[in-house]
């Protein structure tokens, strides 16, 4: 801000130096080549740092603004449709004479949320983002980000089903009311990732039973626990869903092989779904095994 020029010892001509300072908002600049640490996420990647950056900067200005919104859920790492992604910074305050007239800030009003400090970041709890969003995002994507925000994905677990159920209850006046119901009854813990809630939710809509989160087997050969992403222990049927890691990476490969022909060993068949796999050929093969 200009108010620290002379602290710092610059001057207005040296911020116009895009070598060395960028513009985030109009009064506040970063460095080109900030010598400074941030606080941030082992899985933080430039998109977040952006991010933060932009929320922080806004804070300088208005210091009493709670991120929120698609920025909240953008900074605390949970799953977000791709159209729904954007780059601007969404706050929300309850302070009715506030007024941010800055490119690519939306002020969202507000009160009554918690607040929660996400890495030195004020955001709104990750309970009060699910209802916030749920008018916002369709039902499949909001499980997602339940199941994302109750599980350990990135910096989970961020709250907890019971809380988002009595958060609903105790709501008089609930957005999208028939969306958060469906969301609820569905959301499950201990999801590795959005493509596993996407698989689960594609069988449960084609017909087939609900499949269990991470059945547990007991594998006699090395004397382990496995953990399948999805099954249906009564028939002895695991799902796994390969991202591209399983796939790029030459230690998933090994730990997928042996883990699979460890529940083969224990008399279970295996299917993997990946983004390359035909649905409807999968489809068919399911129902061999479930009727």
């Amino acid at each position: 801000m200009h108010s620290d020029l002379e602290a710092r010892g610059l001057t207005e001509f040296a911020l116009k130096d895009r070598s060395r300072f960028i513009q985030v908002f109009r009064g506040v600049w970063v460095e080109a080549d900030p010598s400074s640490r941030v606080l941030c996420p082992p899985w933080a990647d430039q998109k977040w740092l952006q991010q933060q950056v932009r929320l922080s900067a806004l804070l300088l200005l208005h210091p009493h603004v709670i991120g929120c919104s698609l920025t909240a859920a953008a900074l605390y790492g949970l799953p977000l449709p791709s159209r729904r992604k954007d780059f601007d910074t969404h706050v929300i305050s309850g302070d009715r004479g506030l007024r941010i007239r800055r490119k690519a800030v939306q002020l969202h009003r507000g009160s009554g949320f918690d607040i929660t400090e996400f890495y030195n970041l004020p955001l709104i709890s990750a309970t009060d983002l699910f209802f916030e969003l749920a008018p916002l995002i369709s039902e499949d994507d909001l499980i997602a980000l339940g199941d994302a925000a109750i599980s350990r994905q990135n910096s989970g677990p961020l709250t907890s089903l019971d809380q988002l159920r009595e958060k609903a209850a105790a709501s008089h006046y609930l957005k999208a009311r028939k969306s958060v119901r469906r969301a609820l009854s569905l959301i499950r813990e201990t999801v590795d990732s959005p493509r596993e809630t996407w698989l689960r939710l594609w069988i449960i809509a084609n017909g087939f039973p609900e499949p269990e989160v991470h059945p547990e087997v007991k594998c006699s050969t090395v004397s382990a626990t496995l953990r399948p992403d999805l099954g249906y222990p009564d028939i002895k049927l695991a799902i796994e869903y390969e991202g591209d890691h399983h796939r790029t990476s030459s230690y998933q490969f090994g730990v997928d092989i042996e883990r699979r022909q460890l529940l083969e060993a224990e008399g279970w068949v295996v299917l993997r779904v990946s983004k390359r796999t035909d649905m409807d050929t999968f489809k068919h093969i399911l129902a061999t095994y479930l009727g």
